[in-house]
């Protein structure tokens, strides 16, 4: 048994493949609210772990469609959408390259829903492990790991990734930071370092090739952990210290 997320437009319209997928023994978080949240403000790395995979339906467009694959690729679940006929062979390998896993049919007999499932997760599973370097996250009794990596933090700089961490990808305020990183809490000149500090974390982390947005700031509230690059972290926590 798997969780499944179906995102949807209109619940009621994939009552039969929600079904389908319980007669399999999946359960199934049928959503439409969902589709608008992800595409314009993402979800947290906290919900979309209870996921194994997540199917689009056939009411979400093509446009729609691909911004939610460029959303969830990111993640390790399986990935399928929905479909009244099968795209052409080359619009199924464009969407593949996008990060999609599959396609199912509206009218999918049971024995293919759940192998086309299956090898969609295996898919997702394959990826996860085979993709590229994990990024040690600092803290913890990992030394010997962040020094094999030339990712030298200090003290307060690894407090500060901790503290990013601890709130699940999440945002934490500047004001917060200040008040658990420094005893007098916040003050100009802790602000200010605190500035100085993520523009720190930023450029070592992409001193190893580890590029794009980690850690997102958000003008005048706080900070925190990219999607992508909290997934690594705890992935990395996970991995080594259970």
């Amino acid at each position: 048994m798997s969780q499944v997320l179906l995102l949807t437009k209109n619940i009621l319209s994939d009552q039969s493949l929600q079904e389908r997928l319980q007669n399999l023994n999946h359960e199934v978080w049928c959503s439409a609210q969902l589709v608008d949240q992800a595409q314009r403000f993402g979800m947290p790395p906290s919900l979309i772990q209870q996921f194994q995979a997540v199917i689009f339906s056939k009411t979400i467009c093509d446009q729609e469609a691909g911004a939610l694959v460029d959303f969830f690729h990111r993640h390790p679940v399986a990935i399928l959408r929905e479909v009244g006929l099968l795209p052409s062979v080359e619009d199924q390998a464009s969407w593949s390259n996008r990060g999609l896993h599959g396609f199912l049919l509206e009218d999918e007999a049971l024995f293919d829903l759940r192998e086309k499932l299956s090898q969609a997760q295996a898919s997702a599973f394959q990826k996860e492990s085979t993709d590229g370097r994990i990024v040690p996250f600092p803290g913890g009794d990992s030394p010997n790991e962040r020094k094999a990596m030339n990712i030298d933090l200090t003290g307060k700089e690894s407090k500060l990734m901790e503290l990013l961490i601890e709130v699940q990808g999440e945002l934490i305020t500047r004001k917060e930071l200040c008040e658990k990183i420094w005893s007098e809490g916040q003050t100009p000149s802790n602000m200010s370092q605190l500035s100085c500090m993520i523009n720190r974390i930023k450029r070592k982390f992409e001193a190893q090739g580890i590029e794009g947005k980690l850690i997102l700031t958000h003008w005048g509230k706080g900070y925190q952990l990219s999607e992508a690059f909290y997934q690594q972290c705890i992935g990395y926590q996970q991995k080594n210290y259970q």
